[in-house]
C-alpha cells in the first residue's frame, strides 16, 4: 500500500503530534510519502533516522505565520477570524497542494490512499483539496476536536465558519479517526449518518525507546510532564499539598515532586506557591523528548493534570506514554477519557474540583507507588497498556487505511 499522510508537525518538530504521528508513520506497513511544514530551530530536535529512511519522498513545505508571540496572542484576541478557521496554517495550505502535485508528478509517485492529521485542522483543508484533485480515498484523523474544542476561545464568527469547514470534511472524508471515543461522540453526534465510518485509534508508546530505570533509592518523585496553559494549572496539586501538610505531613518527608515543562512565570506569584516546604515541589524546563521518556522510567508516581469540567474528551500522549514507563499513575482530571484509562490500569483519579478528594487520591497514589517500588515489574493491567503499544497501534491504523480503499472502491462501484 502506497500512502500519501499530510502533517504539518512531523519530526524533527518538538512537539506531541509530531512524535505521535511520525511514530505511528515509522511504524505502518506501508510505502508512505509525506507533506509537512518546517520547524523553526527553537521547535526542533533531532531527525529520526528511522522515519526518514521509510519515506517514499518527504516534501516540507516552508511557512511562517505572519504573526508570533504576544503579537498572535493579541490579534486572537481582537481580531475575529484572524487564526482561528481553522488555525494561524491556513495559508500554508494552497502553497502546499501546488508543491505536491508538482513532487507527484515529478517522481511518479502514485498514492493508494491519503490520510491527513489534525492538528492543525488545515492539514483537513489540504485533504479536502487532494480529495478534489486526486480522487484519493481519505482517511482523516483527529487528535482533538475541531469546532468543538474548549480550549478555542469563544468567537462566534469564526465557530461558525469552523463549523461549516468541519462539516464539510466530515461529510467528504470516506474514514474518520479520532484518538478518545469521548472526541469521538462529541463530534459525530452533530453527523449521525457519518457514525459508521469513524473508528478510535489511541495514542502509542514505544518500548524500545524507554531506558531501563535504575535501582530506585532515595525519596519517592512524583513527577508531572507537560505544558501548563489556560485553565489547565499545578494548583489543585498545589492545594492538596497544603491540605496533606496540615493534615498528613509525615508522608511528604521523604517525597519530592517536579512539574516538567512550561508554565508561567506569573503563575509563580499565586499564594498556591506560598507556604509549602522549600524543595518539595521543584519547576523543571522543557526537555528533549528522549530525556522526558528517561524521567518517566525514573520516576515512583506520574502525574495527570487536567482542566476543571465535567467531561474532559482528553487524552493526553504524555498520558499514553506514561504507560511505556510502566510507573504508577494519578489523575487529577475530571471524569472522560484520560480517567476512564487510570482506572482500567488500576491507578488513582480524583477531580482537580475537589481539593478534599485531590488530597485523599495523593495520599493512596503515594501509598502505592510505596509498595510498587519494592516490585520489580512494570505497574498497570498488561492487557490494557498492551492496546497503546506502537505495533499494535501501527497495526489497527493500517486495517483502517485498508478499510478506506475498500469502501471507496465500493462507493465508486455503486456509482457507477
Amino acid at each position: 500500500m502506497r500512502v500519501l499522510a499530510v502533517s504539518y508537525m512531523l519530526p524533527p518538530a518538538l512537539y506531541p503530534q509530531a512524535i505521535q504521528i511520525g511514530q505511528l508513520l515509522e511504524h505502518l506497513p506501508a510505502e508512505i510519502a509525506t507533506v509537512s511544514g518546517a520547524p523553526n530551530a527553537s521547535s526542533a530536535m533531532a531527525a529520526s533516522e528511522a522515519i526518514e529512511r521509510r519515506l517514499a519522498f518527504r516534501l516540507t513545505i516552508p511557512f511562517r505565520p505572519g504573526l508570533s508571540g504576544v503579537w498572535l496572542e493579541l490579534a486572537r484576541r481582537v481580531v475575529p477570524f484572524y487564526a482561528r478557521v481553522p488555525d494561524e496554517f491556513r495559508r500554508w495550505v494552497p502553497r502546499a497542494e501546488r508543491a505536491l502535485l508538482m513532487k507527484l508528478n515529478a517522481t511518479g509517485f502514485r498514492p493508494d490512499v491519503l490520510a491527513t492529521f489534525g492538528e492543525p485542522m488545515s492539514d483537513h483543508l489540504l485533504g479536502l483539496r487532494l480529495k478534489r484533485r486526486l480522487g484519493l480515498p481519505w482517511l482523516a484523523h483527529f487528535s482533538d476536536p475541531w469546532a468543538d474544542n474548549p480550549f478555542r476561545r469563544f468567537q462566534p464568527l469564526a465557530n461558525l465558519v469552523n463549523r461549516r469547514l468541519e462539516r464539510r470534511v466530515i461529510a467528504s472524508a470516506d474514514r474518520l479517526v479520532f484518538t478518545s471515543s469521548e472526541t469521538l461522540d462529541l463530534m459525530i453526534r452533530k453527523y449521525p449518518n457519518c457514525r459508521g465510518k469513524a473508528s478510535v485509534v489511541p495514542h502509542s508508546f514505544d518500548p524500545a525507546l524507554y531506558p531501563r530505570a535504575a535501582a530506585r533509592r532515595g525519596p519517592l518523585m512524583v513527577r508531572y510532564l507537560g505544558n501548563f496553559y489556560g485553565h489547565r494549572t499545578p494548583f489543585p496539586l498545589l492545594a492538596a499539598l497544603k491540605r496533606i501538610l496540615s493534615t498528613n505531613q509525615e508522608i511528604l518527608t521523604e517525597t519530592r515532586f517536579e512539574l516538567v515543562g512550561g508554565l508561567s512565570p506569573r503563575l509563580e506569584l499565586n499564594s498556591a506557591w506560598n507556604g509549602l516546604p522549600q524543595g518539595l515541589v521543584a519547576r523543571v524546563p522543557t526537555v528533549h523528548h528522549h530525556h522526558a521518556l528517561a524521567l518517566m522510567a525514573e520516576s515512583d508516581l506520574l502525574l495527570v493534570i487536567d482542566a476543571p469540567s465535567d467531561l474532559s474528551v482528553f487524552l493526553p500522549s504524555k498520558l499514553v506514554e506514561y504507560l511505556g514507563a510502566g510507573v504508577p499513575v494519578m489523575g487529577i482530571v475530571p471524569s472522560g477519557a484520560s480517567a476512564r484509562l487510570i482506572k482500567s490500569l488500576g491507578g488513582i483519579v480524583a477531580d482537580p474540583r475537589d481539593i478534599n478528594a485531590v488530597a485523599a487520591g495523593l495520599v493512596q497514589a503515594l501509598e502505592m507507588a510505596t509498595r510498587w517500588r519494592a516490585s520489580d515489574k512494570p505497574w498497570g493491567d498488561a492487557s490494557v497498556r498492551d492496546l497503546y503499544r506502537i505495533d499494535c497501534v501501527a497495526d489497527k491504523f493500517a486495517d483502517l487505511l485498508h478499510l478506506t480503499c475498500a469502501t471507496h472502491a465500493e462507493r465508486g462501484s455503486l456509482q457507477g
